[in-house]
């Protein structure tokens, strides 16, 4: 059964797509700061929470239920603040690290620390994505300027491209945890260094956070 997609609709959105998944957010922060403190597969784990949050998404807008979101206020803004207190915590935390190993003797690492478990590194990914409400607008916006009415299953077609996003940014991350990962080994080998990165990482969530919460819920 042939699919019901405009076809230049579709190189049109793939380029977009693309493009888009290349700029910097909290998801592909995450993957990067996973990738680096606990490996490779931990990064491919934050990967797979992020595709399975965008695919709920899809499943969302093409439900419907990403537009009723959107059109309460109350309902927005409480993932809104949901995902900024979140996006804010996860910061919070890394310069918390970063604090209470300030003035400490430097200890020579004897290996690589113990990774984060893969259901806490899944479920992390996973929040940070669901409870991104621009991700909703970027649905309710985005995706609508190529779907194709005449075609028909209006929500299938909403569907299909949302779960394109996946696997195109997944393959982008999933290409962030290799490389990151693999600098890994010598970048952690230093703790002032993996300071620095937690710092940095902690300082980048609070601004992900800020600009979260300043998220218009306007979308039309």
């Amino acid at each position: 059964m042939a699919l019901p997609l405009d076809l230049h609709l579709l190189q049109l959105y793939v380029i977009a797509v693309c493009v888009l998944v290349l700029a910097p957010g909290p998801d592909s922060l995450l993957v990067l700061t996973r990738s680096i403190a606990d490996g490779r597969q931990a990064g491919v784990v934050a990967t797979l929470g992020i595709c399975v949050g965008n695919t709920v998404h899809s499943l969302l807008a093409a439900a419907g239920i990403s537009a009723l979101i959107a059109a309460s206020a109350s309902l927005f803004d409480l993932l809104r603040y949901a995902g900024g207190a979140y996006l804010a915590w996860i910061g919070l935390r890394s310069l918390w690290s970063v604090w209470t190993s300030r003035g400490a003797e430097p200890v020579p690492a004897v290996g690589a620390p113990a990774p984060a478990p893969a259901g806490r590194v899944f479920v992390q990914a996973l929040l940070t994505n669901l409870l991104n409400p621009k991700i909703i607008l970027f649905q309710l916006a985005f995706v609508p300027q190529f779907i194709a009415p005449h075609l028909g299953h209006v929500a299938l077609q909403t569907f299909i491209l949302g779960n394109i996003i996946s696997v195109l940014g997944g393959v982008y991350l999933v290409g962030i945890a290799a490389l990151s990962a693999g600098a890994a080994r010598q970048v952690l080998s230093s703790p002032r260094v993996r300071a620095a990165m937690d710092g940095l990482a902690g300082v980048l969530f609070l601004g992900f956070a800020v600009r979260l919460l300043l998220t218009d819920r306007k979308f039309a």
